[in-house]
């Protein structure tokens, strides 16, 4: 199922009063009941269960936005709302602003892929320039889900038709690193790894031959991202790493390797 089709119209509301983090865990939990797909839970599971997964840590990601998640065992499908509070609430977000826009991902346990693909899209939009503040200005549901169709259509391009494309992405600047691993997780449901690195010069280091040429170990930030993606998807994901890594040309530090697969068998996890 792609993100876009997770998201539940009934499941968003515009104009939450909730002033606290509880409160609004426990109006998600309301709202999210309005999903027949959620019938047999009661109100207090699906609360108990979101105010969990806060206790791991804050899903407030900053710049007004909060995506509070859980899994549920009893679910077949994914339940993505959104509930706007335009006064905004102290949610412990990692930049310690108040949050606006609280999206909210229930979906079943079994399919942690699937959860973390959609946790990524909904995650770009903290990069959508003036999100929060377009979305604080619509007046209802179906406003709301209009906006969002057209922010969250990153991922529902043909996809098995066209093959697909081994991408090896070579990071040695650790400032870019987490946000092309999210470029990846929204596109890519489980062919997908990262690798832990070093580079040429801490082994040359070591041989008498090139020693000279180093006066002391260099330790740097090595990672490789393997991922296999189709080839609807391939020129986006491009784009967005070219985005992040702007002078991807002129500065090193970022190295985008792709090739096309003949053949493919198999998954892994994330």
């Amino acid at each position: 199922m792609e993100p876009l089709k997770c998201l539940r119209i009934e499941c968003i509301k515009v104009g939450s009063s909730t002033e606290d983090k509880r409160g609004i865990l426990e109006e998600i939990a309301r709202l999210a009941k309005k999903s027949a797909l959620l019938s047999e839970y009661r109100e207090e599971e699906i609360f108990e269960r979101l105010f969990a997964r806060e206790k791991i840590g804050s899903t407030g990601f900053g710049k007004g936005i909060a995506i509070p998640h859980c899994s549920l065992e009893r679910v077949e499908e994914f339940i993505v709302g959104l509930l706007i509070n335009k006064a905004g609430v102290d949610f412990d977000a990692i930049d310690n602003q108040p949050v606006h826009a609280f999206f909210f991902i229930i979906g079943p346990s079994s399919q942690r892929d699937m959860h973390i693909q959609i946790l990524s899209s909904i995650s770009k939009l903290i990069k959508t320039p003036d999100a929060v503040e377009r979305l604080n200005t619509l007046k209802d549901a179906q406003e709301v889900f209009h906006y969002l169709s057209g922010l969250l259509q990153y991922g529902e391009k043909t996809e098995t038709k066209e093959g697909q494309c081994l991408f090896h992405v070579f990071i040695q600047r650790e400032e870019y690193f987490n946000e092309i691993l999210q470029v990846f997780t929204a596109a890519v449901p489980g062919s997908l790894l990262v690798i832990d690195a070093d580079n040429v010069g801490s082994y040359l280091y070591s041989l008498p031959l090139f020693s000279a040429l180093w006066s002391e170990r260099r330790e740097m930030f090595n990672k490789i991202i393997v991922a296999v993606v189709h080839k609807g998807l391939s020129n986006d994901v491009i784009r967005r790493i070219n985005l992040i890594a702007d002078n991807i040309e002129k500065e090193p530090g970022v190295l985008v390797a792709v090739q096309d697969l003949i053949y493919t068998s198999g998954s892994i996890e994330f």
